[in-house]
């Protein structure tokens, strides 16, 4: 029986952090959510699924991203702009991530913990959770608050009332990964049921009955007042009309990312940035048609702002990323003996000729590669793609909490079928180099084939079906 577990099981588990440190076990402290303006919060978290049908089963890795922005923030509550994005891989953790849906939303967050949801977005399915008392609360203090689930089925949702159960246990460390702190942990654990009422009509692909339970922990930086790490196992029964009865467990492990919002200025600077290291690498190693770089940059080239030399912030405490872009970052004195990058108009001129475009999207930065990557009806690199797969991997790599995604896409020429199938082989076979040659984590990157669906220019033209044979590289900052 197919549903839609995989998109309304998105936990954006947004969690209500604490104000105070404590410094005995008789001191109290008063949780409350401490977003201010302009800030962004985002939220990576990883699901290993398993689903049951009668005898047949089936194993998933999920991963959300949840991007966070506050709007506007009062003493009370911030008003909350959304994205989620989720991405899936079958079998056990192997293979890429596919760029599964989008979902936008935009809903009120109280101090508190409780949300308000308007009724035309299903996100976040998980709401008023957790939600915190008035009163300040003690180490092993326990409390209960009402919250709900939210299912997004074809054609109902589902609300379900469920009443978690906080603890409170006091400062602990987390690590996962590459990330770790140390911060307040809170437990919880709620049971749900669901039973449609006899009076409602039933849908086939709708079940009637929903029943099963959450165990979780959350840690939260108190001083800052935002989650840092979430664990939390989910076990759900579904029975349907028809007697199918579905099992699905989730095991889920976020980390959140505090920073400042990237605005359109900020974005330019990056691009400027990529655009002088792609000249950089080029200039060293040659461009494809035997183009030469004219003087005025060479390799070794750094820009002092923002030179690779090592992350601070990756261990200790995630969310203290100072740099809103989410690169390296050094303070160290430039070279003086360094040659300045070009100035525009001869910047302009050589990024003309590079094989590698580099422009400014809403999500972020995207290099677009077109006719060097692939033989006609070939999904397999050229040499000339690998080089600029390597040349690209090399800057991508200064970003390493970024989401990475590779999108293929084809002219118009040819079966939709066909194309749909050679847009994504294409994005593969650079997501494959990306992460075989150029050892990237393939945590954070995703493919997804788009035929002939995001043409850059009319297919009228066999100049213009050219640009449109291309695969886009995303390095996403928002």
């Amino acid at each position: 029986m197919k549903t839609k577990a995989h998109s309304f099981l998105i936990c954006i588990v947004t969690i209500l952090p604490v104000l105070d440190l404590i410094a005995g076990p008789t001191l109290k402290t008063q949780f409350q959510w401490k977003w201010t303006n302009n800030q962004v919060l985002e939220l990576n978290e990883y699901h290993d699924v398993f689903f049951r049908v009668g005898t047949k089963t089936v194993e998933r890795e999920d991963k959300n991203r949840v991007v966070m922005k506050t709007k506007q923030c009062s003493q009370d509550s911030c008003l909350v702009n959304a994205w989620f994005d989720t991405y899936m891989r079958y079998g056990k953790t192997s293979g890429p991530f596919w760029k599964d849906k989008e979902f936008l939303s935009d809903f009120t967050l109280f101090r508190n913990g409780r949300y308000e949801v308007p009724n035309e977005f299903t996100m976040p399915n998980l709401r008023s959770f957790p939600s915190f008392p008035e009163t300040p609360v003690a180490v092993s203090d326990v409390w209960k608050l009402p919250a709900e689930e939210s299912f997004d089925f074809t054609s109902e949702r589902i609300r379900v009332k469920v009443t978690p159960e906080y603890t409170f246990q006091g400062i602990f460390p987390w690590k996962e990964g590459n990330y770790s702190g140390t911060c307040e942990k809170i437990t919880y654990t709620y049971p749900i049921f669901y039973n449609k009422p006899e009076t409602e009509k039933m849908a086939p692909n709708v079940p009637y009955k929903i029943f099963g339970f959450a165990n979780g922990t959350v840690f939260f930086n108190a001083e800052r007042g935002v989650p840092e790490f979430k664990e939390v196992k989910l076990s759900y029964t579904f029975i349907y009309p028809n007697g199918t009865v579905q099992e699905a467990n989730f095991h889920i492990k976020g980390v959140y990312f505090l920073r400042n919002q990237v605005n359109a200025k900020d974005k330019e600077s990056i691009r400027e940035d990529i655009l002088n290291d792609l000249i950089v690498g080029y200039k060293r190693d040659g461009l494809p048609n035997g183009l030469r770089i004219g003087p005025g940059v060479r390799p070794g080239y750094t820009n002092p702002k923002t030179s690779s030399l090592g992350s601070p912030n990756r261990e200790s405490n995630p969310n203290l990323m100072a740099d809103p872009t989410g690169k390296l970052t050094t303070n160290e004195n430039p070279d003086p003996n360094v040659i300045s990058p070009l100035d525009g108009e001869e910047k302009d001129k050589i990024a003309d000729q590079l094989p590698v475009k580099v422009r400014t999207t809403e999500d972020g930065i995207v290099f677009s590669l077109d006719s060097i990557l692939f033989d006609f009806n070939d999904s397999k690199l050229k040499p000339d793609a690998e080089s600029a797969v390597a040349k690209i991997a090399e800057i991508l790599k200064k970003y390493p909490d970024r989401e990475i995604r590779v999108s293929g896409h084809t002219d118009n020429i040819g079966k939709k079928e066909y194309n749909q199938k050679l847009s994504e082989e294409r994005a593969k076979s650079v997501l494959h180099s990306l992460v075989d040659n150029h050892k990237m984590d393939e945590k954070h990157i995703s493919f997804r084939g788009y035929a002939d669906d995001l043409p850059v220019a009319p297919n009228d033209s066999e100049e213009n079906r050219h640009k449109n044979r291309r695969v886009e590289i995303t390095l996403v900052l928002d």
